[in-house]
């Protein structure tokens, strides 16, 4: 590790307090401030035991905190029907369940599919047209890193039940069923050779399961069907969840895991969802064998879960959709966003729900001057293809990167993350302004920023161009020249270092 991160990191252990890195502390280091009776899992020889006191000592990844930007990838069998409602946790990804709602007035896909399919259609006729014949690993890896993302996490499993992955718990997955291929294999092997992060989403429960009390059915005939690749099991957390964990950590080796449908049990409009209410997950014992996965090998290596794993610890918060105002926090966290309504493909999606490039930019740089991630998801279609509308968006984040990167990778929060529109990051060397608009040829900072006479400022993406500024009564005045170079909308970078 460099010894900037070394010092960020002892700086906020040391303090418990968001601020800069000790090469800048004589800079802008003085204005930081403060802004963590069933059968075991068995659990990989090491440090840990699935206890709070021992899990308690586990901390966030230092590559997660300095990565600031994801990918995330919602693909599986409801990227075949590929369509759902303006509805909350009614979009594309829950089409298996919103189907068996009956009440138009809570969602349209029951009727919906009774008129494209007809009755005898149930969901699971649509995993052999799951085919990810266009499915290209090595393409994905490359766009995600030209998105500027430097770490990603695939869906493996989501609340349909179907995995991307093989396992002995299970038959409903894509060696067995659909491809008939290791989807989640098959990206993690064309990552190796890039500087990416690998990350894993499971769902914990799942809409429909024998194994959970609810077992599938028509929604037209209200007849039982069968599960598709169903194996009978005793006891869901034992013979099913764990072991497919177990088979993720080490299968593949995941530097993130990243749990979901872990607490629910409520009725939202066809029955019960994700679990019994008495179902306890045991997520300490799924931490402790992951933690000592990765601490227990000649070479350790870092690795961190989210906050859904029904479990004592976290490692980071998550804190899903969007919402109309982010706040500084001390710990680290992460928002996961997609770029319209759904979370899986969609051919309904609302084309005004759709964020454009310059919206995403603001969001990942007022999202990271608050100290969080910004976890960007996009949904392929059935085939493995990426839809355009969803590439060019990726495309366009990492343009932006490419030229302001600096005022967001490997940064931490000021004492304050915004004034306005302003937001602001430190890095090892420099202070940053980031602006979510242009302000036109004359900006007034705000006084109590760390520049002074000693100070240079520089616009990003428009090279070499120093920017002239001047102490007044009301703040600092800062000369821009009469066009953004980022483009229409985009947020721009003052990058105020001292003189050499």
């Amino acid at each position: 590790m460099s010894g900037h991160n070394a010092t960020k990191r002892n700086f906020l252990h040391r303090t418990g307090a968001i601020g800069a890195g000790a090469a800048i502390a004589s800079f802008a280091g003085r204005q930081a401030a403060s802004a963590s009776t069933a059968a075991p899992l068995l659990h990989a020889p090491g440090p840990y035991v699935p206890t709070p006191e021992s899990l308690a000592g586990h901390t966030a990844a230092r590559w997660f905190r300095d990565a600031k930007f994801g990918v995330f990838i919602h693909w599986g069998v409801y990227s075949v029907p590929a369509w759902g409602t303006n509805v909350a946790y009614h979009a594309a990804e829950w089409y298996s369940y919103a189907m068996h709602i009956g009440d138009p007035g809570i969602d349209q896909s029951y009727q919906h599919h009774l008129e494209t399919y007809g009755a005898d259609v149930n969901y699971d006729d649509f995993i052999p047209r799951f085919r990810a014949e266009r499915y290209d690993a090595r393409d994905w890896i490359e766009l995600i890193e030209r998105a500027g993302a430097r770490y990603f996490v695939l869906t493996s499993k989501h609340h349909d039940g179907f995995q991307l992955f093989p396992n002995t718990a299970s038959d409903r997955n894509s060696v067995v069923l659909g491809p008939r291929r290791d989807l989640v294999g098959e990206l993690f092997h064309a990552a190796r050779s890039s500087h990416l992060k690998r990350g894993i989403y499971h769902s914990l429960g799942e809409f429909f399961n024998p194994a959970l009390q609810t077992p599938p059915w028509n929604p037209y005939t209200k007849a039982p069907i069968p599960y598709a690749g169903y194996k009978p099991v005793q006891n869901y957390v034992d013979d099913y969840l764990h072991v497919m964990l177990k088979t993720l950590v080490e299968r593949y080796d995941p530097d993130l895991l990243w749990a979901d449908g872990e607490h629910w049990h409520a009725d939202l409009g066809a029955g019960p969802v994700f679990k019994p209410e008495d179902m306890d997950w045991r997520g300490n014992e799924i931490l402790a064998y992951y933690y000592n996965q990765a601490a227990s090998r000649p070479h350790p290596k870092e690795v961190l879960v989210n906050d859904r794993f029904e479990a004592s610890h976290r490692d980071y918060a998550t804190l899903e959709g969007d919402k109309s105002g982010y706040s500084l926090r001390a710990d680290k966290w992460e928002a996961c966003l997609t770029l319209g309504r759904s979370w899986g493909y969609d051919t309904n999606e609302d084309p005004a729900s759709v964020k454009s490039s310059p919206r995403i930019v603001q969001l990942l740089v007022d999202i990271v001057s608050k100290n969080g991630n910004l976890l960007l998801n996009i949904g392929p279609r059935a085939d493995g293809s990426i839809p355009s509308w969803q590439s060019e968006r990726l495309l366009d984040v990492g343009a932006w990167l490419d030229r302001n990167g600096a005022a967001i990778y490997d940064t931490v929060p000021w004492s304050r993350a915004a004034d306005g529109d302003l937001r602001y990051t430190v890095s090892e060397h420099s202070f940053n302004v980031l602006g979510l608009s242009w302000p036109g040829t004359l900006l007034t900072l705000p006084g109590d920023l760390p520049l002074d006479s000693g100070s240079r400022m520089r616009l990003l993406g428009a090279e070499g161009h120093r920017i002239p500024f001047r102490n007044t009564d009301s703040g600092v005045e800062v000369q821009l020249p009469s066009r953004n170079p980022n483009g229409d909308g985009y947020p721009f970078v003052l990058q105020i270092t001292k003189r050499s």
